[in-house]
């Protein structure tokens, strides 16, 4: 399948016991364990969600989605923490709402070629939809490694902490000693809105 087909014939649906995941192989062994062993029982304890994106009958990649918070104190902009600690009359060290990717992948068939760009900004968009209309949340979080910290900054917007600003200055460096390092980053929707 060509990528544009792709981008125009997938469509989310919810990890079961019925879905063949023996198939799907991205380039993180960490990421083909936790949708082949792990995602199912964590579905099932209600502790996250996985959203397998299909197209004709292939799982071309997934989303694991759980809720999670940010501290207000950790968020770069000080207009931003100023204007929620106000509003909310709350102290800078409280934690504000948010959901987390919990796992984001995509097949090495695909990968490289824009789709997770465009599969991540749908889901995106379907948190913003979330927000807006069912549950109140603030932040997108994720956990990145750091092999995935361009995409998730340059692609797709998040920012990272204060905190690891030294440290990511050598993030070509990490990307190849230590490929599945994580770091927290984090996306303000309202901005998006």
């Amino acid at each position: 399948m060509n990528i544009e087909y792709i981008k125009n014939h997938y469509y989310f649906e919810t990890l079961t016991e019925e879905h063949d995941l023996s198939k799907f192989s991205c380039d993180s062994e960490d990421l083909n364990d936790f949708l082949k062993n792990d995602a199912l029982n964590q579905q099932k304890e209600k502790l996250n969600l996985t959203k397998l994106c299909i197209c004709d009958g292939e799982i071309v990649g997934f989303v694991t989605l759980l809720t999670d918070v940010l501290k207000l104190n950790l968020v770069r902009d000080e207009n931003v923490k100023e204007l929620i600690k106000g509003k909310l009359h709350i102290s800078i060290r409280n934690n504000i709402s948010s959901i987390k990717i919990g796992r984001f992948a995509i097949d090495k068939k695909y990968s490289g070629k824009g789709l997770g760009s465009f599969i991540l900004i749908n889901v995106i968009d379907n948190i913003i939809n979330l927000s807006e209309n069912n549950v109140g949340l603030r932040f997108i979080v994720v956990n990145a490694y750091a092999k995935a910290y361009t995409f998730y900054v340059n692609h797709i917007g998040f920012e990272n902490l204060k905190k690891d600003d030294k440290i990511l200055e050598n993030i070509d460096f990490i990307k190849n000693v230590d490929p599945e390092r994580t770091f927290l980053l984090y996306l303000d929707i309202k901005n998006l809105c």
